[in-house]
């Protein structure tokens, strides 16, 4: 005996023929039946699979789940799909044109009947929010798969087409599955960092941390830098190493050849970003946007701008003695290097700027001082240069130290252009640049109180000694 129904049974009447008699029971003359038979529904060999294994945040993904009937008469049934929150669904096979009004929290998708060893296929999309607010903030995202079909065994209609057993209800089952969100990105950024390498190259180094569970591609990948650096167009130095999955908790490095570009016509973005492009086993892609701290180059670089706008020179402060006495003349020299006088900027470009654009060099005019330091300078401590006779200039001078003691502070020198006459005639002084004097002086000298001093006395009437 085959049941088809599910249901308690019992043992009702039993009747047994042997030669010429008959035996005969009748559970209805008993208190109780002899026999008694609970048939349970049959364990359904029906499963399903849903891919893929998680949900990357930010992103829409297509989520398949796969139905296989097994060795069950599939007579119908239901998919339910049911999202947390900052998860969405959208109903398989949604035109592309309705989309956004489409997403909804919760979808219902009826299951098709089906014979045993069939399969079938649901695709849909799933969208998910980067980042989560409120309270919730720490759940996981989680999509939920339900299936409910009714079923019946193998076996129905061999076995009612004999009419042996009566007509009866399927039995039902459910099946549940469950994809979640990575709850960190599919890609950290763990170090970046710039170095200069050549005069106007920067390279470039990014390592990021893989924390998929499974193997991804890296498609594609761009770096975007804003202002002046630019990656050269043979800089990309990763070319041909990720066409291998990676697993995760491996590390990507990254290396680009930079080039200093101030006058670049490329549009540029706000921050360094990298963009690297994933790819699955289906053929999805996956857009990572990965911002670079690169703020250490960009101070660096914005440094350097902010000096090669300046007209500088450089000066050395020479004593050829290292001590001597309170009063007593000390002979200095300062050494003139004029060469850098027109911006590094303008030499760069062979361009010149303001009074240095045209023509000559412009005469240059030194002043020595003393204020601020332990000095009294004497000689000519002021005057003019003839920058087009010579690059180096050497300036002596005396100073005569105020006080006893190691002097660190010595006798400063300002350098200036002479100001520039207009066709009126008058001096103009706004068009010149001014100069940054970049000096270097001596440690210290050692000044030493005097022990004598010899006087002579003048009478007061006499006019002239």
């Amino acid at each position: 005996w085959q049941p088809m129904t599910y249901n308690v049974y019992v043992l009702a009447t039993v009747e047994i023929q042997w030669k010429e008699a008959s035996f005969f029971y009748d559970s209805a003359l008993l208190r109780k039946p002899l026999v008694g038979l609970d048939i349970q529904p049959s364990e359904p060999t029906q499963t399903i699979e849903l891919n893929p294994l998680f949900l990357i945040p930010g992103h829409v993904q297509n989520v398949r789940l796969v139905f296989h009937s097994g060795s069950d008469i599939i007579t119908g049934g239901a998919v339910t799909l049911i999202c947390s929150e900052g998860l969405q669904v959208v109903p398989p096979k949604t035109d592309q044109s309705k989309l956004e009004e489409a997403w909804r929290d919760e979808c219902v998708i009826p299951l098709d009947a089906c014979e045993p060893g069939k399969k079938i296929v649901i695709t849909t999309l799933v969208k998910s929010t980067s980042s989560r607010s409120g309270n919730n903030a720490d759940d996981v995202q989680e999509m939920m798969a339900k299936v409910e079909t009714s079923y019946r065994h193998k076996s129905y209609d061999s076995v009612m087409e004999k009419g042996e057993e009566p007509d009866s209800n399927p039995m039902k089952t459910l099946l549940e599955a469950m994809v979640t969100t990575l709850d960190r990105p599919a890609l950290a950024v763990d170090g970046s960092e710039a170095f200069v390498f050549d005069e106007d190259r920067v390279m470039v180094n990014v390592s990021l941390h893989c924390n998929t569970p499974v193997p991804f591609f890296v498609k594609e990948w761009n770096l975007d830098l804003p202002s002046p650096l630019v990656v050269e167009e043979d800089g990309d130095l990763n070319k041909g190493m990720f066409q291998h999955a990676i697993p995760e908790g491996d590390m990507l490095l990254f290396g680009f050849k930079c080039l200093r570009a101030d006058d670049s016509d490329e549009p540029s973005s706000e921050r360094p970003i990298l963009r690297v492009v994933l790819q699955d086993d289906f053929g999805k892609t996956f857009l990572q946007v990965l911002p670079l701290n690169l703020d250490d180059i960009y101070k660096q670089l914005r440094k350097e701008d902010e000096y090669a706008e300046l007209h500088n020179a450089t000066a050395e402060l020479v004593c050829s003695i290292k001590e001597g006495s309170v009063g007593h003349p000390v002979p200095f020299v300062y050494n003139l290097n004029l060469q850098s006088l027109i911006s590094p900027k303008a030499r760069k470009s062979n361009m010149s700027v303001s009074v240095a654009s045209e023509g000559p060099r412009p005469t240059v005019l030194y002043t020595i001082i003393s204020e601020g330091s332990d000095w009294i300078v004497s000689g000519k401590v002021q005057g003019l240069i003839d920058s087009k006779r010579s690059n180096i200039v050497s300036i002596p001078f005396r100073g005569i130290p105020t006080r006893s003691g190691l002097l660190r502070h010595f006798p400063e020198i300002i350098i200036e252009y002479l100001p520039i006459t207009t066709l009126s005639g008058s001096l103009c002084s706004s068009q010149t640049p001014p100069i940054t004097v970049l000096t270097k002086t001596p440690e210290r000298f050692k000044s030493l109180a005097f022990t004598n001093s010899l006087s002579l006395a003048v009478p007061q009437d006499l006019e002239e000694f």
